[in-house]
């Protein structure tokens, strides 16, 4: 109905896609050139989803990045996410095997694998462990890594593939937003600051050099000092790399 809508509000518009679609936009344009009427495609694709192989280009560089997957079912409370990019969508596996291996004939020796929850990533068999290390297989690529990783779903399976496949890259963004257990369930974050902590335990009992970067918000509605002081003592403990 949004869709629909800009196009009577706005006149001038020819073309209204919703990111589900962004992949067609290359046929819509073609279709756009001898089409008299507006073309509105917004909806909302529930599981696997393709992207065209003629969109897989290098542009030169020995680094790219490739979406694995798009959308997100977590529905924090601060976050609009879900209701503006839709529900997880994950890739085909082999899908991703075939996109990297043209990247890497291409020159690429480094990729960086995107996802909204990257880790949630449902679309080959073993879950993104198993895309992980088949990645690792691939011949000429040197370097992987990926963004952003949801702290519900760190797995062991998943910290244990980056202690054992060289090629990933000892480096992970995992954002915590608060330290304080109370306000992590006013933002529905799924997990609480002792959950957090058993995650980068386990990180850095496995992968000793793991090099960490995070999130937070401070003064999140209904905070205390006692909740940031908790998000204090958190970076103390962890000691982030990087935070934002």
């Amino acid at each position: 109905a949004w869709g629909k809508d800009l196009v009577k509000r706005v006149p001038y518009l020819d073309l209204v896609v919703g990111p589900g679609m962004l992949a067609r936009v290359p046929e819509y344009l073609k279709q756009l050139e001898t089409r008299k009427v507006p073309i509105v495609d917004v909806r909302d694709q529930d599981g696997i989803f393709t992207l065209p192989s003629d969109l897989v280009t290098s542009s030169g560089n020995h680094s790219a990045w490739v979406t694995v997957m798009e959308g997100c079912d977590n529905f924090c409370s601060y976050c609009i996410v879900p209701y503006v990019r839709g529900r997880e969508r994950s890739r085909d596996g082999d899908d991703v095997i075939n996109e990297v291996s043209s990247l890497v004939d291409q020159g690429v020796r480094e990729i960086t694998l995107l996802g909204q929850n990257v880790n949630s990533y449902k679309g080959s068999g073993g879950g993104f462990p198993g895309l992980l290390r088949r990645l690792h297989e691939i011949d000429g690529l040197y370097r992987i890594r990926f963004t952003t990783s949801h702290p519900k779903d760190m797995s062991d399976e998943l910290i244990e593939t980056i202690a054992e496949c060289p090629k990933l890259c000892e480096y992970l963004h995992f954002p915590v937003q608060s330290g304080s257990s109370r306000i992590l369930k006013k933002m529905n974050r799924g997990y609480t600051r002792e959950d957090y902590i058993d995650r980068v335990r386990k990180m850095k009992e496995l992968i000793p050099d793991v090099a960490l970067s995070s999130d937070f918000i401070v003064g999140f509605p209904g905070e205390t000092e006692v909740d940031h002081q908790y998000s204090v003592t958190l970076l103390e403990y962890v000691e982030y790399d990087n935070i934002f």
